[in-house]
């Protein structure tokens, strides 16, 4: 049996999916408490058109991320550290004030899409590569300067 889950089922789907269930467990649990109903064909063509505008939405979403990437590598972010006795770095350059400098430069990016395996305690010049959803990735270039 052919059922839409209303609500989350664990183990079996989400809301929104049509699952196949045994027709005891569908009619006597999944249907009895409202948790899904039988498959009707207005229900398939309604699901089918939710999957299409999900899968054209996320086309969408990955043609705007490709333009971003594309814009951020020739980016180079600048930055200053104050630099003590010795040549050593007072304090570290952190993916927050990485986004600053971008934001400033127009790109706005969660700190938390940054890939930074480590603070940047050291004058020089970085690749630093940000993660966006669907797997894909981008990369810039970040120069500490003093």
């Amino acid at each position: 049996m052919q059922v839409y889950l209303l609500k989350d089922l664990p183990g079996k789907g989400k809301a929104g999916e049509i699952i196949n269930v045994n027709d005891g467990y569908g009619k006597n649990f999944v249907i009895k408490n409202k948790i899904g109903q039988v498959v009707t064909p207005e229900i398939l063509a309604k699901v089918k058109s939710k999957n299409e505008s999900d899968a054209f939405h996320t086309e969408q979403d990955k043609a705007r991320i490709r333009e971003i990437i594309a814009k951020l590598e020739g980016t180079i972010v600048t930055l200053t550290a104050k630099i003590g006795e010795g040549g050593k770095m007072f304090g570290s350059i952190t993916s927050t004030e990485i986004t600053k400098e971008l934001a400033d430069q127009g790109f706005e990016i969660d700190k938390k899409n940054i890939i930074l395996p480590e603070p940047i305690k050291t004058l020089g010049e970085y690749k630093i590569r940000v993660k966006y959803n669907y797997g894909l990735e981008g990369s810039f270039t970040v120069i500490v300067n003093q």
